[in-house]
C-alpha cells in the first residue's frame, strides 16, 4: 500500500489525476475506515490522507445560509453556535453521535460519504435541505444531498471528485432529532428522524421529517407531511402513509416490524404532544 498526505486541494487533484482508475481509499478521520481494515479488510492499494486541506474544514455564515467544510469535525459542529441555535435537529444528532473521542476524529463529510442508512447527521441534513459541493478536475458542480447518496455505501461521486462543503439555508425552523439505539451511548441507530417545521401557536405550517435506519437510504415523509398539514385532526387516518414510505430491514439490531411501529408512535406522539 502507498500512503499520500496531499497538502492543498490542487495537490490533492493533481494525484487523484494520476491514481485516475486505480484503486484508491480516502482517510478523514478514519473512525470507520480503520475498524474495518482492523477486521481484515484488505489494505487498498492506494491510501490518501486529507488531514492536511484545512481549507476544508471550516464553518462560514452569511445573512442566507451556513457553508460546512467537509472536513469539519462532529466536534467543531455540534460546538459552533448557529448549529446550536437554528439547526437544533443537526445539533442533537451531532450530540448524540458516538463518543467525545469520535466526534473529535469525525468528520460531516464522512459521514455524509458512508451513505449509511442509519447515519445519525444525515435525516437532519435532508430535512434542511442541505446541498452539496463536490470538486474534480474538471471543476465544482452542485447537488441536494437526496441526489448525492445513491443507497447504502454508494455515492454520486465520479473519479476522482471529492466531496467538499456543504450549505444549509438559513430559514429559522425550529427542528427535533430523535434517535432509538440498543443503548444509551455509542450504539448505531435502530431508528432516527428528524424532523423540521414551523408553527403558528399550537399549528404546524411547515414540516419536514427525514427517517433513517428504515429504507436503503434516508426517507423523506413527504406524502405523510403534506397530508397532515391539509388535516391534521386525521392524524390517525394519515399515519399509514408513513408505512407506505418506507422499507426497513430485519438485522441484528431490530425487525423491519419493529422499526415500522417505532417510527410511526415517535412522529404521532410529536406532532400530538409537541
Amino acid at each position: 500500500m502507498k500512503y499520500y498526505l496531499p497538502e492543498s486541494l490542487a495537490a490533492y487533484l493533481q494525484l487523484r489525476h494520476k491514481l485516475a482508475g486505480k484503486d484508491v481509499v480516502l482517510l478523514a478521520g478514519g473512525t470507520d475506515l480503520m475498524p474495518r481494515y482492523e477486521r481484515g479488510t484488505p489494505l487498498p492499494d492506494h491510501l490518501v490522507d486529507l488531514k492536511q486541506l484545512s481549507q476544508l474544514s471550516s464553518i462560514s455564515v452569511s445573512d442566507n445560509h451556513i457553508e460546512i467544510g467537509a472536513l469539519t469535525s462532529i466536534q467543531d459542529l455540534h460546538d459552533h453556535a448557529i448549529i446550536q441555535d437554528e439547526f437544533r435537529a443537526l445539533y442533537q444528532a451531532a450530540h448524540e453521535f458516538a463518543g467525545t473521542q469520535i466526534r473529535h476524529r469525525g468528520t460531516i463529510g464522512g459521514n455524509i460519504c458512508n451513505a449509511s442508512p442509519a447515519g445519525d447527521l444525515l435525516p437532519a441534513l435532508y430535512a434542511f435541505g442541505t446541498t452539496l459541493e463536490v470538486t474534480g478536475r474538471a471543476g465544482s458542480r452542485t447537488l441536494p444531498l437526496s441526489d448525492f447518496i445513491l443507497g447504502p455505501g454508494k455515492t454520486a461521486l465520479r473519479d476522482g471528485e471529492l466531496l467538499t462543503s456543504l450549505r444549509l439555508p438559513r430559514d429559522h425552523f425550529e427542528s427535533q432529532f430523535i434517535k432509538v439505539g440498543l443503548r444509551r451511548s455509542m450504539a448505531i441507530s435502530v431508528i432516527n428522524l428528524a424532523l423540521v417545521y414551523r408553527r403558528l401557536k399550537i399549528s404546524f405550517t411547515e414540516l419536514q421529517i427525514a427517517a433513517g435506519a428504515v429504507a436503503p437510504t434516508i426517507v423523506m415523509l413527504d406524502i405523510f407531511t403534506k397530508a397532515y398539514l391539509m388535516d391534521p385532526a386525521r392524524l390517525s387516518d394519515h399515519i399509514h402513509l408513513i408505512e407506505e414510505a418506507i422499507s426497513p430491514i430485519d438485522d441484528i439490531r431490530a425487525t423491519a416490524n419493529y422499526r415500522r411501529t417505532v417510527l410511526k408512535n415517535l412522529i404521532a406522539d410529536f406532532l400530538k404532544n409537541s
